[in-house]
């Protein structure tokens, strides 16, 4: 079986900061000195929020340029591959936590990025008011300064969803427990029936539910989840392809050749000379 090691360097909150709750606040500032180590490709394995207040910042996240600009905010989830490319910000937050750090409330988190979102002016000062109590918070650390902070994210984040309700396909809960399992799982359940067994439902039953609600059956959500992360690894790792196939439960190198191609109507090859060659390119 593949080793655990990460083949892309893979960050938890823990790294980041080491107050022994899993959430860390950061105003942001144009020195990168502090966290030098995340200016490479990476991943994150936590939740982070960036709230742009003035300027702007461009990153790249898996293969897309994204660039945060004055009033907007940018959700970065779980394992998506994350490069800062430039940073012009005077004023901004960053909010990091984990999944487990959220109130049971309606507030929602979702498997795929968010962003950037527009706030308006009167959401945007909303937002400023919040950010400025959080880290009041978080520094002074008085009685009960957990529960505010659980209290105020929950805000921070319905009012990013007020703003981000074109991008978010939230649907059943089953959905929406069908995503987690498949963030979590895809690279050893590559089967519908696993994710089926995992809720208690049957397969047929599981592919009504997502087909309804996304237009995709179960095993093309899989296949899609694991087309990614090929494509993140063929770009980002330094690991040969074979060895990335064995990585995502391939056993034979042509069958992942084929699989890869099916999808992408490119060889694994091809893919990571043409991607490098497009993302990692430096010209003079």
């Amino acid at each position: 079986m593949p080793g655990t090691a990460p083949f892309i360097a893979s960050y938890r909150l823990e790294d980041l900061s080491a107050e022994g709750i899993p959430f860390h606040l950061e105003i942001v500032t144009t020195d990168a000195s502090r966290h030098k180590h995340l200016m490479a490709a990476h991943r994150h394995g936590y939740f982070m929020l960036g709230v742009c207040l003035e300027g702007d910042s461009t990153h790249m996240l898996d293969f897309q340029q994204v660039t945060i600009q004055a009033g907007e905010m940018l959700l970065i989830v779980p394992g998506q591959v994350h490069q800062p490319v430039s940073n012009n910000t005077r004023n901004a937050f960053i909010v990091a936590f984990s999944a487990d750090f959220m109130l049971d409330q309606q507030v929602i988190l979702p498997a795929h990025p968010l962003g950037p979102v527009k706030l308006s002016e009167r959401d945007l000062m909303q937002v400023h008011v919040i950010m400025n109590q959080m880290a009041q918070e978080y520094q002074e650390r008085p009685a009960k300064y957990v529960a505010m902070l659980q209290h105020y994210l929950s805000l921070l984040l319905t009012l990013f969803y007020r703003h981000a309700a074109a991008h978010i396909h939230s649907g059943a809960p089953l959905l929406i427990r069908y995503r987690e399992l498949l963030a979590t799982h895809f690279l050893e359940w590559t089967k519908p029936a696993q994710y089926a067994a995992a809720m208690h439902i049957t397969v047929d039953h599981l592919n009504d539910v997502i087909k309804q609600h996304t237009g995709q059956t179960v095993s093309a959500h899989i296949n899609e989840r694991r087309v990614l992360e090929a494509k993140r690894l063929l770009l980002h790792a330094k690991e040969s392809i074979k060895e990335i196939a064995w990585h995502l439960q391939f056993n034979e190198l042509s069958y992942f050749n084929r699989f890869f191609k099916q999808h992408t109507g490119s060889t694994p090859a091809a893919f990571r000379e043409k991607a490098r060659e497009k993302y990692l390119s430096d010209p003079e």
